[in-house]
């Protein structure tokens, strides 16, 4: 059987007010066992908070040997990420 992935994409805006959701579809996503891409290319506006669950979330899914693809960051996503200075967790 092909491997599948679980796609999860982004809003335009993504803030504190919606990290209790994407931490409920990350964390589906994670229980799924299978690779999983977070679209990121619409996202014009992101709260620390959210950076911070993605940079979590990247970690606890690599100890648990599951790939997460960040498929095309915005500019605003990455300048965001960069100057929290955790551009590593989402470069391929």
């Amino acid at each position: 059987m092909a491997e599948s992935i679980v796609e999860i994409n982004c809003a335009e805006s993504v803030t504190i007010a919606q990290v209790a959701d994407l931490y409920a579809q990350l964390l589906m996503a994670m229980a799924e066992g299978q690779a999983i891409q977070i679209n990121l290319s619409d996202i014009e506006r992101i709260d620390t908070a959210v950076i911070q669950l993605f940079y979590s979330f990247s970690r606890d899914a690599q100890l648990q040997g599951l790939v997460v693809i960040w498929s095309n960051p915005s500019q605003l996503f990455c300048e965001a990420v960069d100057r929290l200075g955790i551009k590593a967790f989402y470069a391929q």
